[in-house]
């Protein structure tokens, strides 16, 4: 399975820590060639590299703030990419206590949304020049549903990347580029707890018809499944122990 995409350059943005990290692991263990990115966490993007390279992974680092135009167009653009996976967000339990409701709202869209715009018209010419790609835009079950007012604007982000995701699958697909959408529920990450206390999680939980939270690697195979598969382009794959279609 690794041979097909041996030497395929992928990123992953967000991929310092979390999911972004477990999904750029399983893509490097495919035989790609990944970009760790991250914004403003230098030491930790390095030491993901040094983590997977001491695995005899292929991965380099790219600090890239995605909502910066001109950064996303020389470094994303630059990188001659064949896989992007959107996974950079701004978590929306981590509003500063003096940001206007605005501002948080267009910040929300700027890293969620308008990021992986960008990403996506950074790499797309190069994908259609090879006529081959394939994008990932890692969303939320909370797109779906709906949230309690905090979590609105980051709901807001979410849901306008199943849109994108739709208009670039429709326009890119005649030149062998997928482009879908995975929408996760809770993830067991490093900084879960650091969001939700217990007795929140344990209440969670119980609206789950399965109540189970998945693991950072689970759903970055499922990540990795879904740009494996050409058969696939303009989808959503929920993986959410069924809040999705839950009362």
């Amino acid at each position: 399975m690794a041979d097909d995409w041996k030497g395929k350059r992928a990123l992953v943005t967000g991929s310092a820590q979390g999911l972004g990290r477990a999904i750029a692991e399983v893509l490097a263990e495919q035989g790609c060639h990944v970009l760790i990115n991250c914004a403003h966490s230098p030491d930790k993007a390095e030491k993901v590299c040094r983590d997977l390279q001491e695995k005899g992974l292929s991965v380099e680092k790219l600090i890239c703030d995605i909502t910066n135009e001109r950064e996303v167009r020389e470094k994303v653009g630059g990188a001659n990419l064949d896989i992007l996976v959107n996974n950079a967000r701004q978590d929306p339990y981590r509003r500063p206590p003096d940001m206007p409701d605005g501002a948080w709202f267009n910040h929300l869209l700027n890293v969620n949304l308008t990021g992986a715009y960008l990403c996506a018209q950074a790499v797309r010419e190069g994908m259609i020049r090879r006529r081959w790609g394939r994008i990932l835009n890692v969303s939320s079950v909370q797109a779906h549903i709906g949230m309690e007012e905090r979590l609105l604007p980051y709901a807001v982000s979410k849901a306008g990347m199943h849109a994108l995701t739709r208009c670039l699958a429709l326009e890119l697909g005649k030149y062998g580029i997928t482009v879908n959408t995975l929408a996760p529920g809770m993830v067991e990450t490093e900084n879960i707890h650091l969001r939700l206390t217990d007795e929140e999680i344990e209440r969670k939980l119980a609206r789950f018809p399965f109540p189970h939270i998945a693991t950072s690697r689970e759903i970055a195979e499922a990540a990795v499944s879904a740009i494996r598969c050409s058969a696939m382009t303009g989808e959503t794959i929920n993986i959410n122990s069924g809040v999705y279609f839950a009362p």
